[in-house]
């Protein structure tokens, strides 16, 4: 036998080895990987619902969370600290970058630091499940956990509630740069998982 042979056979032998060992490790732990698998498909299925505003598609290989399943019918305004005043930010119909001016505050002065103004709360009014997720077999459960997130700051997780009009953020030292376009990302987390999120844009003039 030829050193070439040898060697030629010496790589077979090699990889039917190597094909027997992959063979019996997907044996010992295919049950271990199929959760991961999964779990990385629902997640890719997860990220591509939570991109878009609809609720998130039936598969029979996930359980479903009911991405988008809630909507704000009413609006979304601030209260800031120092002033019992709660400009609006955001309405389903208006959705574009508002323009306050601290100037115009009633009942009192809001509170300014650092370039910065204090925020007391913001609130969201008249939150309802969609009538899409509760068509797919949601139910009616407005019970949210909130969090927000400030100009791509950490999230700050705002609490729980099941009410249809909360102030969110009280005590939490939420605030807005003044002069500069703030974005405002409001995170729900329905009692399924799932997510919807809200990005509110305001400018605050002094």
């Amino acid at each position: 036998m030829t050193n070439g042979t040898s060697q030629g056979l010496f790589i077979v032998v090699a990889i039917i080895i190597f094909g027997i060992f992959i063979a019996i490790s997907y044996l010992l732990f295919r049950n271990t990987l199929k959760p991961s698998l999964s779990t990385i498909y629902c997640d890719s299925f997860e990220q591509i619902d939570e991109n878009t505003n609809l609720l998130d598609t039936n598969n029979s290989k996930c359980m479903r969370k009911f991405n988008n399943s809630f909507e704000v019918k009413g609006y979304f305004n601030i209260w800031f600290k120092g002033a019992n005043w709660g400009p609006i930010i955001w309405t389903p119909d208006n959705t574009e970058i508002r323009t306050i001016k601290l100037s115009q505050a009633s009942n009192g002065i809001p509170t300014i630091e650092n370039g910065y103004v204090l925020v007391d709360s913001i609130s969201d009014i008249n939150v309802a499940v969609k009538q899409d997720a509760i068509d797919k077999g949601f139910g009616t459960n407005k019970t949210r956990e909130a969090y927000i997130s400030i100009n791509g700051e950490k999230e700050i997780y705002l609490g729980k509630a099941n009410y249809s009009n909360v102030s969110w953020g009280t005590n939490k030292g939420l605030k807005l740069k003044i002069g500069e376009v703030n974005t405002i990302k409001m995170k729900y987390i329905n009692v399924h998982g799932g997510k919807t999120v809200y990005t509110l844009q305001v400018i605050i003039l002094n």
